[in-house]
């Protein structure tokens, strides 16, 4: 039976590459790490699944993850364990690196070890170490779209921190022979994203307002929004992990990988997409800039080139911006 360990399993990416692995590989065993301290909305409907296992661990503590990692005995690692949101490594700036580098750091040298122990070993994991699009910072405007050789400009404390996971997870490679494979998914949305992260705010937004009295029949209802102007490419979560366990199947050990979606507009455009889906007409909503919500710098740019990536393992989108939408108003409509 094959073994797979997610760390950060509770989370957005993780709980639903949980979900893609349990319908994908019905002969897998899942070791799904979570911290005592973790909330488990995204996991409830897992916890009693004989096919995944919890196991307690936190990426700071190095004794947590070598026990994690001899009780799973893990064929395929998915590393996705992160302070993930940008707005806040602005105020908790050590903690981000502290989770991001120490804890990839932690989890790498823990593997090595184990790996060391028994030269007659079998075990040597893939491991697919989720980096990020945020490595690259702005680029200028003739470096778009954006390729795996262009230069790290990290513009902020979160992608800092991800510089740091992204070289440790490189470094481990090239210095010990851990099968390594480094993504660096562009925007990724769907069901169970927090509302810290844009296009979920907006959509929470949309739906506290349907779910207000006299809705829609009073108003103008007001969205809150930072910076309007960044130009992504939005991806769909079922798109996303399905990219991962490419990752971990079909791509080569120490390359590195731009993963991203088609469809390229501005956060703005996607917002009216979201409006135009609500349960009021379009004239309902107004739209106003909250400076709490202004990133003191922000990364506007971000457009991919993902050729490599799907020419090694074939990988298509199978969703739209409209999916992605539909599926964000929906979560919160239900939740």
């Amino acid at each position: 039976m094959k073994r797979v360990l997610i760390t950060g399993a509770t989370g957005f990416v993780g709980s639903h590459m949980i979900d893609f692995l349990l319908e994908k590989e019905p002969d897998c065993k899942i070791f799904a790490i979570k911290r005592w301290r973790s909330r488990t909305e995204n996991i409830n409907h897992l916890l009693d699944n004989p096919r995944v296992e919890f196991v307690e661990c936190d990426l700071t503590d190095r004794s947590s993850i070598a026990k994690a990692l001899v009780a799973s005995m893990p064929d395929t690692v998915y590393h996705f364990a992160a302070q993930s949101f940008p707005g806040t490594s602005f105020d908790t700036p050590v903690q981000t690196l502290t989770t991001n580098v120490i804890g990839t750091t932690n989890l790498m040298e823990e593997i090595r070890l184990l790996k060391s122990y028994d030269a007659d070993s079998e075990f040597d994991p893939t491991i697919v170490s989720i980096s990020s699009s945020e490595v690259y910072g702005n680029p200028n405007e003739d470096e778009v779209p954006i390729k795996e050789t262009n230069l790290i400009r990290a513009a902020n404390p979160y992608s800092i921190s991800k510089v740091g996971h992204d070289l440790m997870s490189q470094y481990y490679h090239k210095a010990y022979g851990l099968k390594v494979v480094i993504t660096r998914m562009f925007s990724h949305e769907g069901a169970r994203r927090g509302k810290e992260f844009a296009l979920s705010s907006f959509a929470h937004q949309i739906v506290q307002h349907e779910k207000s009295e006299n809705f829609p029949n009073e108003g103008p209802y007001e969205i809150k929004v930072g910076n309007l102007d960044s130009t992504r490419t939005y991806n769909h979560i079922e798109d996303a992990v399905n990219a991962y366990y490419l990752a971990a199947t079909k791509a080569t050990a120490g390359e590195v990988y731009n993963i991203g979606g088609d469809e390229t507009c501005l956060v703005g455009e996607a917002l009216e997409v979201l409006l135009e889906s609500s349960k009021a007409p379009r004239d309902k909503w107004t739209i106003t800039v909250d400076p709490k919500r202004v990133r003191p710098t922000d990364i506007t740019l971000q457009i991919p080139d993902s050729n490599k990536f799907r020419e090694e393992t074939g990988w298509k989108l199978s969703k739209t911006l409209q999916d992605i939408c539909n599926d964000l108003l929906n979560y919160w409509r239900n939740v």
